[in-house]
């Protein structure tokens, strides 16, 4: 029987047929869930920012990204970030074309398909495919290297040796491809000896020496000029990035080499659970079939799944709490193509091998598709998420014409660039990047772009810089609320910034009537759009806490502090200062009740910091601060008549604060009359760690020659 055919005479083939289908799926549902705007995500700001202007990023510059991204930009489609958004959203169903090719070619269409189509739903990958960043670019080249490196004779080694060159333009980290691209390539190599070799090296450097885009480019001193990589030095310092400095990627440092691989397996074998499902029983088919049929290619992919697999996820060493689990999540894109491959597969092996439950066996392969697609269905749908320019916004609305904002996270500060940069919002505002201003390349870009500012070292932790720096920069200096001060600072809490220094009569009025919170959406799922949350959380913590200090706390203090705990559930400052609220006033079941929601979010973070290994300084940290909540909730215990309740809570508050002299004085009032020497030890320990409590000393002297 014939194939029908199309117009012009072309047949309707099962290979048209199935790729057209998964272009049918993938395309609107990536299109339609798109971030309208910019992206709360790690570097989107910076990336888009760099992209729109042709700057250079940070290290190590990533010029293929940042060329093809402002290329594609010029499509007069939607704002800036929603053009950047498609073009990752278009390079990552591209990757998932280019694998369904590969498997079609090694198997069979419909086997090719399904495996495709569980990659195309992978939460990971529909992540970065919708927002500003390399990665799902990333995932386009490492599957056009796998395919390029399947390819016949000698083409096969010169087109894949261009393309890994060209790829590691865009991420570094494509290198860990290479094992399985020369297991692949090894005939035609062998074949072509040292010449053949030599041909495929020039090739390479062809690809990689887009690289020099950076010193070209950096030497007209763009507005984004990371590192200013414009002398040869510098620019082999940024490509192998040594001058990045103190990041969050280098917290590994702070562990044992090894010392967090068999968590960061457990969190990429649930990586694996959710974005595969049972198909995984496909895979191991696969490997079998593999083993069988193609052992050279089996070595292929599974050095592609090892390297980048576990390999990096020793190397990397990061310990799996939420903010380093989203910086490591998109590298698991690179082994998620192997076990794709081994799922395409096995699911043709068994098709083969059982004909007559080949139905059941689509069937089942369609059911894990949509289980996939069900895991990820909530997180992937980002079409109304506005935080991080809503921030942003939030942000240059509490700052004064020509004033000064220093901001410290990268999704708070690359969105106050990308809104300055992009959209040419607030030309007069100086924003500073806290973590770069010891930086000799930012002084100079911040002169020539910013003559009127002068920076100072504010990551020194010395009071004195920043003290210089505001008497410096005269219009008014502000700081968001993930700016690190140093305790000496003083500020005034003012909506989603903080003045600093502030004068004798600061600005008047609640700048919150004005801000975006009907559109944040407390069902966050990536941990940088919960950040955003958490940013607004602690301002207004911040404010509250500012009128509870000064006596003034009312029910409008007391609205914003409930909803600091909805948009941040783990901030245990919001029910500690509801407390206060409360029990100034008298009502202490309530205050009660919420000194013991605070205590209670201690104790979940400190079990979670032992989840996530934490580094010491941390957990104490916590501990320290979780004294304090138990120590209320001792007093309200005991305002209420509940002594022995009270004394275990104090004792708990000793126990996670050990140097908390009020727990010891509370513990000697409430053993007055009853243990007289329990009493005189209480009282002592106040003394000994706080020896100018105002009342300790008074009744220890009242107990002097007291013989109980």
């Amino acid at each position: 029987m014939e194939e029908p055919e199309l117009g012009g005479g072309r047949r309707l083939t099962p290979e048209f047929i199935f790729a057209a289908l998964l272009a049918f799926i993938l395309i609107p549902l990536y299109i339609y869930c798109l971030p309208p705007v910019l992206p709360p995500y790690r570097d989107s700001g910076e990336m888009a920012s760099a992209a729109w202007t042709l700057g250079v990023a940070h290290q190590p510059g990533y010029p293929l990204y940042i060329i093809s991204a402002k290329l594609f930009s010029l499509i007069p489609l939607g704002n800036p970030a929603w053009r950047l958004n498609l073009f990752s959203a278009a390079a990552g169903i591209a990757g998932v074309m280019v694998f369904w090719r590969l498997a079609a070619a090694a198997f069979s269409p419909s086997a090719a398909f399904f495996a495709a189509l569980l990659l195309g739903f992978n939460f990971t990958l529909r992540t970065v495919s919708s927002v500003p960043e390399m990665y799902a670019l990333n995932f386009f080249f490492a599957a056009l290297l796998l395919a390029s490196a399947s390819l016949a004779g000698s083409r096969a080694v010169f087109v894949s040796a261009f393309l890994l060159g060209l790829g590691m333009a865009n991420r570094m980290d494509l290198v860990l491809s290479a094992p399985a691209l020369l297991i692949l390539l090894w005939p035609p190599l062998k074949e072509g000896g040292w010449t053949g070799l030599l041909k495929a090296a020039g090739f390479f450097f062809l690809g990689f020496s887009l690289y020099l885009y950076l010193p070209f480019r950096s030497s007209g001193w763009p507005l984004f000029d990371w590192s200013h990589p414009a002398d040869l030095k510098t620019f082999l310092a940024v490509i192998t990035r040594k001058s990045y400095g103190s990041t969050l990627d280098l917290i590994s440092l702070n562990y044992a080499p090894g010392e967090l691989f068999l968590p960061g397996l457990k969190y990429y074998a649930l990586h694996l659970r959710q974005n595969f499902s049972f198909a995984l029983v496909f895979a191991a088919a696969g490997l079998w079939a593999e083993w069988k049929r193609a052992p050279r290619r089996l070595l292929a992919f599974a050095a592609l799944f090892v390297f980048s697999g576990p390999v990096f996820i020793f190397l990397a060493n990061m310990p799996p709490n939420p903010h380093a689990l989203a910086i490591v999540e998109p590298y698991y894109l690179l082994p998620d193509l192997a076990a794709a491959f081994w799922a395409a597969s096995g699911l043709c092996f068994l098709a083969g091998a059982f004909p007559r439950v080949r139905p059941g066996l689509f069937l089942a392969a369609a059911a894990a598709s949509a289980l996939v697609f069900h895991n990820g269905a909530h997180g992937s749908y980002r079409r109304w998420l506005f935080a991080a320019e809503d921030f942003a916004s939030d942000v240059m609305r509490g700052a004064p014409p020509g004033s000064t904002v220093v901001a410290k996270k990268d999704v708070q500060l690359f969105s106050l660039w990308y809104l300055q940069a992009v959209r040419g919002l607030r030309p007069d505002l100086k924003v500073v990047a806290q973590g770069l201003t010891a930086a000799p390349w930012y002084k100079a870009s911040k002169l020539r772009y910013s003559p009127g500012l002068t920076l100072f070292n504010l990551n020194s932790g010395d009071e004195a810089d920043w003290r210089n720096f505001a008497a410096a920069n005269p219009g008014g200096v502000y700081s968001t609320m993930d700016t690190e001060l140093p305790k000496a600072v003083p500020e005034l809490p003012y909506g989603t910034l903080s003045i600093l220094y502030p004068p004798l009569r600061p600005p008047a009025g609640r700048p919150w009537l004005f801000y975006s919170f009907p559109r944040l959406d407390r069902n966050y799922r990536d941990f940088f759009d919960r950040d955003i949350g958490t940013s607004y959380a602690q301002a207004l913590v911040s404010g509250a806490a500012r009128r509870s200090a000064a006596g003034g706390l009312d029910e409008a203090g007391l609205r914003d502090l409930r909803l600091a705990a909805l948009l941040d559930g783990d901030l245990p400052d919001a029910p500690l200062y509801e407390g206060f609220y409360y029990s100034s006033r008298g009502e202490w079941t309530e205050a009660r009740d919420c000194f013991r929601d605070s205590a209670d979010i201690y104790e979940r973070l400190l079990r979670l910091s032992l989840e996530y290994y934490s580094l010491p300084a941390l957990r104490e940290s916590l501990s320290s601060s979780s004294g304090y909540a138990w120590l209320n909730y001792g007093v309200a215990l005991e305002k209420r008549g509940d002594k022995a309740g009270a004394g275990a809570a104090y004792d708990f508050s000793l126990k996670r604060n050990p140097g908390l002299a009020d727990a010891h004085y509370n513990l000697a009032i409430l053993y007055w009359n009853k243990d007289w020497e329990k009493v005189r030890f209480e009282l002592s320990e106040t003394l000994r760690l706080n020896p100018n409590h105002p009342q300790a000393g008074k009744y220890l002297a009242q107990l002097a020659g007291h013989k109980p």
